[in-house]
């Protein structure tokens, strides 16, 4: 149960979080934004002219967000080439989808720190402002881009012009290469088509290096569908979430620990007894074991099963291998199996995260 207590702790102790801040990248809901790209470059024996287009598309402040160039690139000089150059990437709550039109392929991965903001409603609406500052950049005046009065910062021998924390024009003025991205059309706050947001039918390659323990994933997932759970049923356990002044009765208490609890329950009664096996078998498994990599192997499986519960796994210095860790192991895996065997006993007789937190507490002594 350790997950979701700390989940319910936060939650119950800490009622500012049900009327938790919406998640935001930018300062508008959604927005389109077409930009002209041109470029011109000159090195030894070759000049290159890029033009092209650039779609940004955003929506639900930014959790939904497509980013898409094309351009064609000529170069002349000892020899004479036209390159085209098609780049796509899209971020969906988390997860990153990145397309490379030359193998027809698109890969998948996630962004740990988007998890974690998502998770505690931040506000990065400021962020590349912020950044710029921290940067030293120097704001020089305004412009006016496709109808928006933006601020220019000058920072090297880029100057952008920036709009509530939004680049409507980017410029580069270098020796030898020059480049401009100017917003030719900008649409703020106005619904969007899911088409929008369409990759092409691709195969998808997956990245499973998201993170080294795929437990801080499920945990985030969790997280945030305990708390939607918990938004659709506010109205009928009688609580407004959007009262900075909210206070429970006993009653509507249980009822909220219930509620964020139940999901997480349901994948306890599934999981725990095929964790249990494992771990008695991981047990028997390190005891015979020669070696630190005979041992990692022995708690894969339960490791596995830790991930899909999103509790963190074990993690050993397997590379000093002697009597000593394989002790230190046989020791946390045999509290482990007590714990569980507990936890078990308790998930089975009751229904309601409320009655499993008091019996496992009352047969642990907590």
């Amino acid at each position: 149960m350790k997950k979701i207590i700390l989940i319910l702790f936060t939650l119950l102790f800490g009622i500012s979080l049900y009327a938790k801040p919406v998640f935001k990248r930018y300062p508008f809901k959604s927005g389109i934004i077409l930009y002209d790209i041109n470029t011109s470059g000159i090195g030894e024996g070759l000049m290159t002219h890029s033009v092209g287009i650039s779609r940004f598309v955003f929506d639900d402040w930014g959790a939904k967000e497509l980013k898409e160039d094309d351009v064609t690139e000529i170069q002349k000089g000892d020899f004479n080439e036209k390159i085209y150059r098609h780049t796509m990437s899209k971020m969906d709550y988390g997860t990153i989808y990145t397309v490379d039109f030359d193998e027809n392929v698109t890969y998948q991965t996630r962004d740990k720190s988007i998890d974690m903001a998502i998770a505690q409603g931040q506000d990065l609406s400021t962020e590349s402002i912020d950044l710029l500052k921290d940067m030293k950049a120097v704001q020089t005046g305004t412009d006016n881009v496709a109808g928006y009065k933006c601020d220019l910062w000058r920072l090297k021998d880029q100057t952008m012009c920036m709009y509530k924390g939004i680049p409507l024009k980017i410029s580069i003025d270098a020796p030898g290469f020059t480049s401009t991205r100017t917003a030719q059309i900008i649409l703020f706050d106005k619904p969007i088509a899911p088409k929008e947001f369409r990759l092409p039918g691709f195969a998808v390659v997956i990245d499973k290096d998201y993170t080294s323990n795929l437990s801080a994933q499920t945990n985030t997932e969790d997280y945030l569908k305990a708390i939607e759970t918990l938004r659709q049923k506010a109205p009928s356990i009688g609580i407004n979430l959007d009262d900075q002044n909210l206070t429970l009765t006993k009653e509507q208490e249980n009822e909220v620990i219930n509620t964020l609890g139940a999901d997480y329950l349901k994948k306890q009664k599934r999981l725990l007894p095929k964790l249990l096996v494992a771990l008695k078998g991981a047990r028997e498994c390190i005891n015979h074991s020669e070696s630190g990599k005979d041992a990692r192997d022995c708690l894969a499986a339960s490791n596995k099963i830790d991930e899909e519960l999103g509790d963190q796994t074990r993690d050993y210095d397997f590379g000093h291998w002697d009597q000593a860790l394989k002790a230190k192991i046989d020791s946390d895996i045999k509290q482990e199996i007590k714990d569980l065997d507990i936890t078990i006993d308790c998930i089975k007789r009751y229904n309601k995260t409320t009655k499993v937190i008091e019996c496992t507490e009352g047969s642990t002594g907590l």
